[in-house]
């Protein structure tokens, strides 16, 4: 496997192709999901999706470029997620940013958990595919933006850190809970829990 996942051959124009490339996604995701990354193939992707493997190959090269299309759209609905939330945010005291925070984070994996947990695990970290699921360097941006907006005194080293820390616990509580007890993602518990963990830690933070 090449250690970098060529980009697509062709962009997808019309409305025609963009329904093609969006039923070959939506077909690669079942397949993932159902065989793991190491057996899936682009053969099994274009026989579910209904298309010919030439048709798929106009769009995707090969199975690494595939993937990525997939993971990018994946990392791309979790920040379009945490973009409106922080929006919404905005201005209000520093426990409701960490309750949109941690929303949008578990909501996110509370659209397609499965999908989720094969490419985390399962998808190599390397070429296009490394840059595709690099979801924590954005995460930690839009954070450390939020932060710095209600603490403009807080050196910039300190923002990260404090970003760092959260995007990782957030991320790191929902996948656990997404691999061993997923009824806690249904309920909510593990957003109260979430909440107060983070909640103190925030609001000191933005104190100093």
């Amino acid at each position: 496997m090449s250690s970098n996942a060529p980009i697509p051959r062709k962009r997808p124009v019309q409305s025609r192709s963009r329904q093609t490339v969006a039923t070959i996604l939506q077909a690669a995701a079942q397949i993932l999901v159902q065989r793991g990354y190491d057996r899936t193939t682009t053969n099994a992707v274009a026989e579910r999706a209904g298309v010919s493997i030439g048709s798929l190959y106009e769009y995707f090269p090969n199975k690494e470029a595939l993937v990525a299309a997939l993971a990018e759209a994946h990392v791309a609905d979790l920040i379009e997620r945490v973009d409106r939330l922080l929006v919404q945010a905005e201005g209000l005291d520093p426990p409701a940013l960490v309750s949109s925070l941690i929303q949008a984070g578990m909501d996110a994996h509370r659209a397609d958990p499965a999908l989720h947990k094969v490419l985390v695990e399962q998808v190599p970290r390397i070429g296009k595919l490394a840059e595709a699921m690099d979801v924590s360097s954005a995460l930690q941006q839009r954070i450390a933006d939020a932060l710095s907006r209600r603490n403009p005194a807080l050196p910039d080293e300190r923002i990260s850190l404090l970003a760092l820390v959260i995007e990782t616990c957030i991320e790191g509580l929902t996948h656990r809970v997404v691999l061993d007890q997923p009824e806690w993602l249904a309920s909510g518990d593990i957003e109260r829990e979430a909440q107060i963990l983070l909640e103190a830690y925030v609001v000191q933070a933005l104190r100093c």
